[in-house]
């Protein structure tokens, strides 16, 4: 089992640019935060495993709570200015989590959007299980379908005319959408030898620029997520033809100085 290739993205420009709109980011995110902390009703005194902490939005929450945290994330950049954020309140480790193993097992494992990049899920969900105390417990929140999730089909959309055409993806691929498919993602858990398997689905309001309007979305749009990737590979007229068209598809969703789209997400939970 190899995640290399999610690795190497992680710490390139993705890792670099996520750490830079970290701000932008946690504002972005605060709704799936604000669902998956009160998921995981963590108690003080709790040790607690965050995979893909990320810039460490949720671990800082986590301490709050008075729990024990212990972050992983494969991005250097991210982790770097988690480490620098927590300021000593969390074990912040560069670890790939489904080959990591703790000294002492975790009442409860959190994820945001962290666990959806394996390439061998069923196997890193087994190594991820490992980490847990028996009757432990795991809650993450992962996106369901792109057609559900307006914030990225909306600029992907804007976009297509205008690039080439691209062969159709494996949707269980890794990448934000690998876990979709509710019936696949509870097989997987199953497989993995967790038990008492909950996926509740939750539909979010995703804000893509908090006070800049549709300038800033555009922005956001251009560095994170999908159309991201796309708009970073072509040459300058291309580009900026492709924000004009990003600009016209979201100013719809424009109001006063935010932009907001719909987005969908799982909220699971296992044991």
């Amino acid at each position: 089992m190899s995640n290399e290739e999610q690795i190497e993205y992680w710490n390139d420009n993705a890792g670099l640019k996520w750490a830079e709109q970290q701000v932008a980011m946690d504002v972005f995110l605060a709704p799936v935060t604000s669902l998956l902390m009160d998921a995981a009703a963590i108690a003080p005194g709790e040790r607690v495993l965050d995979i893909g902490c990320g810039t460490g939005e949720t671990i800082l929450i986590a301490a709050e709570a008075g729990a024990d945290v212990t972050g992983v994330d494969v991005s250097k950049p991210m982790l770097d200015l988690a480490r620098s954020r927590a300021d000593g309140r969390a074990d912040l480790l560069l670890a790939d989590a489904s080959e990591y193993h703790a000294d002492e097992g975790f009442d409860l494992i959190i994820s945001r959007f962290g666990v959806m990049f394996f390439e061998d899920p069923v196997a890193a969900f087994t190594n991820i299980k490992a980490n847990l105390k028996p009757g432990g417990r795991m809650v993450f929140a992962c996106w369901q379908s792109p057609k559900v999730n307006l914030w990225v089909m909306v600029p992907m959309q804007a976009i297509k005319p205008l690039l080439p055409e691209a062969p159709e993806a494996d949707p269980h691929a890794p990448g934000p959408f690998a876990f979709a498919d509710p019936e696949r993602l509870e097989s997987i858990l199953a497989a993995a030898g967790f038990d008492n398997v909950s996926i509740t689905s939750h539909m979010v309001a995703i804000c893509i620029s908090q006070s800049d309007g549709v300038d800033g979305a555009v922005y956001f749009s251009s560095q994170i997520g999908p159309a991201s990737r796309a708009i970073g590979e072509v040459d300058d007229d291309l580009k900026a033809q492709l924000l004009m068209a990003l600009k016209e598809a979201l100013a719809p969703y424009g109001d006063k100085g935010r932009v907001t789209l719909p987005g969908g997400i799982w909220i699971v939970r296992a044991r």
